[in-house]
Parts: structure tokens; sequence; C-alpha cells
């Protein structure tokens, strides 16, 4: 019985193999491929977080670093691919597993993702977002229109999830801009008669305000 990271890669492979125009699939389609392959016994406990967080590049690790998933969006996964971001604290994970630790049957596997899979450019619903600018990095839009922030940008602007974000374009740029507190009281006063961010800001809080005192 081969580790269960190296049963969702597997699984993983095997989707895309069968589904070559597919661009991502749902954690839910992984696992259901990993277990009805047998490369776990039955749900095997810890399947559902190794391919949730555990095999995920783009996610922050905790006890497994693993890079042989990425996140195109929430809830859905494909193979990690050289190139794609990751977090930086995976920086020496396992991309695929070794031809040594799979059984037989599964080992070409391997050989198709070296020499097909992790060669492959991104599809064409996928965009590339930035690529030329000093200090920039490469993001993708899923067919979903969804893409992932570098996590080290997340930490330094204070960006978790539920976070309000304002997006807006600057002639041939998208500006993403996290709506902090900073950001509120740098707007207070400046829109004064239209609805601003600053006022949906405060009405959230005096909802949360009024809930917790009930």
């Amino acid at each position: 019985m081969t580790t269960i990271a190296n049963s969702v890669w597997l699984a993983t492979a095997l989707l895309h193999r069968s589904n070559p125009h597919a661009v991502d699939f749902s954690v839910g389609e992984i696992m259901e491929k990993t277990t009805r392959e047998g490369l776990v016994d039955g749900f095997r406990p810890g399947l559902q977080v190794h391919v949730s967080k555990h095999c995920v590049a783009n996610k922050s690790p905790n006890s497994e670093r693993h890079r042989m998933l990425f996140e195109t969006t929430r809830g859905r996964r494909r193979l990690f691919r050289n190139g794609d971001p990751f977090h930086v604290d995976r920086k020496q994970g396992k991309v695929r597993p070794e031809k040594r630790d799979l059984p037989p049957d599964y080992q070409p596997l391997v050989d198709w993702y070296d020499s097909v899979y992790s060669k492959q450019t991104l599809p064409p619903a996928a965009a590339l977002i930035s690529e030329t600018e000093s200090g920039s990095e490469t993001a993708f839009v899923s067919s979903a229109g969804a893409f992932v922030i570098p996590g080290h940008l997340r930490k330094e602007l204070g960006i978790g999830e539920g976070t309000r974000l304002s997006i807006y374009r600057e002639r041939d740029r998208l500006v993403l801009r996290p709506v902090t507190d900073e950001l509120i009281r740098s707007l207070r006063g400046r829109y004064q008669g239209t609805p601003s961010l600053v006022e949906d800001r405060e009405r959230e809080h005096r909802v949360e305000k009024d809930r917790l005192t009930r």
C-alpha cells in the first residue's frame, strides 16, 4: 500500500489522463478516484486533508510540505507543474512520487508526468496576469475567474479568508487593494454624499456589534 500522498497524486494523474481537456477536478472527484482505484484502504483517515491541504503547493503547510497538487480555485485541484507559484515553506516539498514507491502498473504515470504534463503550458481558458514588471509574480486565472494571490503578499498585506478586496482598473492594469482599517481611514470623508467603502465597513461593524450584544 502506497502512502496517502502518493495515492492522491496517482488518482489525480489518472483523472488527467482520462480527461485530457479538463483543467482541474473537485476535491470530491479526486477522493472518489483514490478510493475507486483501491489506492487507499476504504475511506482511509487523512485522505480528505491530504487532498484539501497537505498535498497542495499554494497552501500554507503544517505537518506535510508536498507540492503535488495546485489549487486553481476553492475546492478544485490539478497536478502541480514546474513554474506554478507555491508557499515558500514548501520549497523542498515532493512534487511527484518516486517510481520505486509505486505499484508497477502505475509507474508509467511518472514518465508521463515528467515528459508530458509538467511541460505543458496552461490551457487557453487560463490567462497570464503578470509577467514582465520588475518584482512581479505570475498568477493564472482559472475558467471560473479565480486566481491565487502569493502567500507572502497575503501575509504582508493582511489578506485572509473573507478579506474584502477593492478591485478597479487603472489604464491597462487591474488593481487590487485589501479593504483594511488603514484604507478606510484614508478614504474617510473623501466621498461624502455617496455610498463608500467607509460606510460599508462601519455598517458591518455596527451589525456585528449588535449581534454580539444580543
